[in-house]
């Protein structure tokens, strides 16, 4: 009986050893694999020249959508006269110019983003949870409408175009049409 008990013994352990050995190359092949491997979206940006000018490159910070021209004067659309410093004292001097990055609305314009209205609380908190891993802070604003209740997520306010143009463009790259609203 005994002779019988240590040759199943040494089986177990030969079958545990040879289990380890098989078990540790396929964990080794698998690595291999997975460091050879491209990594998704690397290998499709080009690597920087050394001929680059980063002077003539023009400008990154460049707003995606120009702000929409402002109709000044009445409901014919005609341009309201404009009055000098030196004829009129009392009126202000013109801002200064600014760049076409540095796209401030003056007016007091404010803008929203909406990512969508949904007919469920669940959805909207499930969208408004998607832009939180994207790291924006977002608030659900329920709306009722024709007797449905609408649960608008949104992002804002923001006073300055060149943010929301770069917040548009974040969410177009991961799937999300936001809608710009526009405040007075």
């Amino acid at each position: 009986m005994k002779h019988r008990s240590s040759a199943q013994l040494g089986n177990t352990l030969l079958g545990f050893v040879v289990g380890l050995v098989v078990g540790l190359g396929l964990a080794t092949a698998v690595a291999l694999y997975i460091t050879n491997a491209p990594v998704p979206f690397v290998a499709k940006v080009k690597p920087a020249s050394e001929s680059v000018n980063p002077a003539t490159a023009g400008d990154p910070n460049k707003p995606l959508f120009p702000p929409p021209p402002v109709i000044k004067g009445g409901p014919t659309g005609t341009e309201a006269p404009k009055a000098s410093a030196a004829t009129d004292p009392k009126a202000a001097p013109p801002p200064p110019e600014k760049g076409p990055a540095a796209a401030v609305t003056d007016d007091g314009t404010r803008f929203l983003l909406q990512a969508g209205a949904f007919k469920s609380a669940d959805d909207a908190d499930a969208m408004r949870a998607r832009l939180a891993l994207l790291g924006f802070d977002s608030k659900v604003f329920p709306r009722e409408q024709d007797g449905i209740t609408l649960y608008r997520v949104r992002l804002g306010p923001y006073g300055n175009l060149e943010d929301v143009n770069r917040i548009r463009k974040t969410m177009a790259q991961n799937g999300i049409d936001v809608q710009l609203i526009r405040l007075k």
